[in-house]
């Protein structure tokens, strides 16, 4: 899971922040509530005023959860927060660059990133992959523990990578051939602070 990247430290960092920004948060004002007497007026008396719609699918449960403990909650928001997040990582493992990852990163995800960036300069290679696109990203699982909000997306992205030892050769992979990776991210979140960070906590190969 690598990728060639361009991206300057202060570049990185900036889209960081605004991926914390972003990331599981409404944006604009919501629409005010209807007054009862305009309810009572229009005949819209099977819609309570200022409700959002249910959550649908396997994770909905798991969010309506989320969504009490952190009232500006947007899943939809969440998930376009995710894609830029796979990329940014994809990115930042590809490139070696720590910098990046680090606010991204749970610890024991980190830890192993960096292991791997290490050995990889340690044998003198560099990766380079592109991803051609994300092809879908889907809440699977999602759940509340201990105020800790747990969130599971499906990715399922077209990648291209290539390995090159310290002599420019090509020892793995081809940049003409992309392959179909499907991996489940989780990411977690703590709801009781004013930290609105998601970090990664695992990634498993489906």
């Amino acid at each position: 899971m690598d990728i060639w990247t361009l991206l300057s430290g202060v570049v990185a960092i900036f889209f960081a922040y605004r991926l914390y920004t972003v990331l599981g948060r409404r944006e604009g004002h919501m629409e005010a509530p209807t007054p009862p007497e305009e309810v009572a007026k229009t005949g819209d008396a099977g819609r309570m005023p200022g409700l959002r719609p249910a959550f649908e699918g396997p994770a909905a449960a798991g969010l309506e959860a989320i969504a009490a403990a952190d009232t500006r909650f947007d899943p939809n928001a969440f998930v376009e927060g995710a894609r830029s997040a796979y990329t940014m990582i994809v990115e930042a493992f590809s490139a070696g660059d720590r910098k990046t990852l680090e606010p991204l990163l749970a610890a024991k995800v980190l830890d192993r990133y960096t292991t791997a960036i290490d050995q990889r300069a340690d044998r003198g290679e560099t990766v380079r992959t592109e991803i051609e696109r994300i092809r879908s990203a889907e809440i699977t699982e999602a759940g509340l523990d201990n105020e800790t909000a747990r969130i599971k997306v499906r990715f399922v992205a077209e990648i291209a990578t290539e390995t090159r030892d310290a002599d420019a050769v090509v020892i793995a992979g081809d940049l003409g051939h992309l392959s179909t990776v499907t991996e489940d991210w989780m990411f977690e979140r703590r709801t009781d602070t004013g930290n609105p960070n998601w970090v990664l906590t695992r990634v498993a190969a489906v």
